[in-house]
């Protein structure tokens, strides 16, 4: 008898071992699988990566993941927060771990559900 197939477990495995294309590409399957997009706590991910592979791209990600953030807290976030969580993302290109870990004391303080 196999394992059961975890395709999230796959693109953060991928993740972690910094294969960026292969990530992007399972995780548009996984979004059109699902019809709906993958968690951010999963798309933060993807933010290290991009600000060493893909520099040029990295505001981009980033504005787009914080826009998301903010539309999935609503009010449960405040502009403190949002100050926040714009300070761990502008780590990421100099301290990944640093900023990471500045989002996810954020996400933590709302539950970690949607936040990071």
């Amino acid at each position: 008898m196999g394992r059961p197939y975890r395709p999230v477990r796959e693109l953060e495995a991928h993740l972690a071992r910094g294969e960026l294309d292969f990530a992007l590409a399972l995780a548009r399957a996984i979004a059109v699988e699902r019809e709906r997009p993958l968690e951010l706590s999963v798309t933060l991910g993807f933010l290290p990566l991009i600000a060493a592979e893909r520099p040029a791209d990295y505001d981009l990600w980033t504005l787009r993941w914080l826009e998301r953030w903010c539309g999935e807290l609503s009010r449960r976030a405040s502009v403190d927060d949002a100050l926040e969580i714009v300070q761990g993302l502008a780590e990421i290109p100099v301290d990944p771990e640093r900023g990471l870990e500045t989002i996810k004391a954020v996400a933590a303080r709302h539950g970690a559900r949607r936040g990071g």
